[in-house]
């Protein structure tokens, strides 16, 4: 009887042991990196042990913001801003849900030139989230980071479908996105069937005998110990790891408790100036070894910040529609300057919006810029009565729908599934702004010639009145026949006639030509006679006219 309950007492003893450890909760014991991790971050980053190490500090996050063109802006800036002060190495706090592939392959692709070409490696702090597009971000980052409820993965890619859900893309565009997470993850000597199956939804992982395998079907399985398989994934399912499984199957290099630390003010958020051990990467082995860290965080000077404003959709569409409202307005009512001006400095936003986020080159700019001097040698130079400007016009159109449309060669259509790759989703989207604005301008346009102006009275010398309609009856602008300047009436010239264009007689404006040479802006003129619905003038010299 002793005996037993000596061995009752032990079995007890084990018991409390076994519920003190609670073997529920997964060991975060900081201690516990690999010797392999510890010898890359030797490696990699070096600091000065006597003096202070500056580090630079990027985030892309607030949980619900996802990552779009003014994302790559905010970091392209970023990252040159770090070339000039070279910090020891970048932090980069990931908290997103994903966004635009387009956007964030060219963030990876910016993230690992850093690393390679000046030696400044990144380090992901993955702040919670790191989903869909922030997870490819994640994976060009030579060190992972993660909190105790980080998660990472869930990158299938999607497209708007015809009732406006999204749905799945095609095969063609899931497998090059694939193959793109698994050359980013094999990259910094991650495992890329990981990275695949977090792509993939019919991707099926195990861990076999301490491997990951990829198997072809679920009857591959197997399921009797000893020798039974760890299901990663199964089919139908992509892959969101959580922090314990990141740091399992070396997605992660660190996973960082929580605990206490001084919190980040917002003096020093706003100053961009803070020290190490405020946030919780400084309390993880290595990084907290780093003598006097400081973080230096980027803050968006008004250039950056106003670049950023100008790469939001709806404002690069209101300056698109800015641009062809005052060109048609210039164009309509001759020395009317302020539209022209307008429709100037939108083009110019546009141009500068566009190289400032890499998406244009300078062949668009060349079309532009060849299409505007052929349209003034037509009007100013050497008139070919519309043969330059309908070229002039066409090279325009062309560079600036360049401009809107980047990335246009890249586009590429499955026929087998009918969907465009993710290119083609990113051109399409942009086009779809661009589509909208140009409606919204002509309408706009329409309601102005037909509502607007004539309400205005000073604004009524530059509108064309009376019956346009009926210019086919031998009149343009009057009422009437009557009312038609008759020849010896005196006016000015309101657009330079070349030899046509526009006159003022009696603060009403008529359609002209000029008998001879061109007769500038400003000048005095007489009519000479009436061709049919045409005025036909000259220039007034004293009492003569020529």
């Amino acid at each position: 009887m002793t005996k037993k309950i000596y061995y009752v007492i032990l079995f007890l003893i084990f018991i409390s042991f076994s519920y003190a450890q609670d073997p529920l909760e997964p060991d975060y014991s900081l201690e516990k990196v690999s010797p392999a991790v510890q010898q890359a971050l030797q490696k990699h980053i070096l600091f000065n042990p006597d003096a202070e190490n500056r580090i630079g500090y990027l985030y892309i996050g607030d949980h619900e913001e996802s990552i779009s063109q003014a994302t790559w802006l905010y970091i392209k800036q970023g990252l040159e801003y770090y070339k000039q002060t070279k910090p020891i190495f970048i932090i980069l706090e990931i908290d997103t849900p994903g966004g635009e592939v387009f956007v964030a392959q060219k963030i990876s692709d910016a993230l690992k030139e850093m690393d390679l070409q000046y030696q400044i490696p990144v380090v992901a702090f993955i702040n919670n989230w790191a989903i869909s597009a922030g997870a490819m971000i994640a994976y060009a980052c030579r060190f992972i980071t993660t909190v105790k409820d980080g998660s990472m993965g869930a990158a299938e890619p999607v497209l708007s479908g015809e009732s406006g859900k999204m749905e799945a893309a095609s095969e063609k565009i899931n497998s090059a996105l694939r193959a793109d997470f698994a050359s980013r993850a094999g990259y910094y000597d991650r495992n890329p069937l990981i990275a695949e199956a977090m792509v993939d939804k019919d991707i099926i992982l195990v861990l076999r005998e301490g491997k990951i395998i990829k198997l072809d079907h679920e009857d591959q399985i197997r399921y009797n110990p000893p020798h039974a398989d760890q299901v990663i994934t199964p089919k139908g399912k992509l892959l969101t790891l959580d922090a314990v499984k990141m740091l399992e199957y070396g997605v992660a290099d660190l996973l960082l408790p929580p605990q206490k630390i001084h919190q980040i003010t917002r003096e020093e958020k706003a100053s961009g100036y803070w020290t190490g051990n405020q946030m919780l990467l400084f309390h993880a082995p290595f990084f907290s070894s780093i003598p006097h860290p400081i973080i230096q965080a980027y803050k968006m000077d008004w250039k950056t910040r106003f670049f950023v404003f100008l790469a939001n959709p709806v404002v690069a569409s209101l300056l698109f529609m800015g641009l062809l409202i005052g060109a048609y307005l210039e164009f309509q009512n001759p020395g009317l300057s302020l539209p022209g001006l307008i429709s100037a400095t939108c083009l110019f936003f546009i141009i500068l919006s566009n190289f400032s986020l890499e998406l244009g080159s300078w062949l668009e700019l060349i079309l532009l810029l060849t299409g505007l001097a052929l349209i003034i040698v037509d009007l100013f130079i050497f008139p070919t009565f519309g043969i330059l400007i309908f070229l002039g016009s066409l090279l325009f159109l062309g560079g600036l729908l360049s401009l809107f449309l980047p990335g246009l060669s890249s586009v590429d259509f499955d026929y087998d599934t009918q969907t465009l790759n993710a290119a083609g989703q990113f051109v399409t989207a942009r086009l779809a702004w661009f589509c909208g604005a140009l409606i919204l301008s002509v309408l706009i346009i329409v309601l102005m010639s037909r509502y607007f102006f004539p309400h205005f009275k000073g604004l009524n010398r530059l509108v064309l009145k009376g019956h346009e309609q009926d210019a086919s009856k031998g009149y343009m602008a009057p009422d009437n026949p009557d009312t038609l300047p008759q020849p010896g009436a005196e006016g000015v010239v309101l657009a330079t006639l070349r030899p046509a264009g526009k006159i003022i007689i009696h603060d009403k404006i008529y359609d002209a030509m000029s008998y001879g040479g061109f007769i500038e802006a400003n000048e005095h003129i007489i009519v000479l006679r009436l061709e049919g619905s045409v005025i036909v003038v000259a220039r007034k010299q004293g009492n003569l006219s020529l």
